[in-house]
């Protein structure tokens, strides 16, 4: 099964391999600046929408079971 990320506001979505690979070299510098900030991380980096939907990028399983399909009926 592939890996998916998508994100946990507006549903975009990052399924490129190259894409997933930055995404998780990323995540310690999104955590890190996110908890200087004051705020507790929810996922592996902010999605690219973030100033409109303030979403984050978290993993899902490509059947699409668990909270998250539930969330966009999907």
């Amino acid at each position: 099964m592939a890996k998916k990320l998508r994100c946990d506001r507006c549903g975009f979505e990052l399924t490129d391999k190259d894409a997933l690979d930055l995404a998780y070299e990323g995540m310690a510098a999104w955590h890190a600046s996110a908890r200087a900030r004051g705020i507790e991380p929810r996922g592996i980096l902010p999605c690219k929408n973030y100033i409109r939907c303030g979403g984050e990028i978290v993993e899902v399983n490509e059947k699409g079971h668990g909270w998250l399909s539930k969330l966009f009926d999907r």
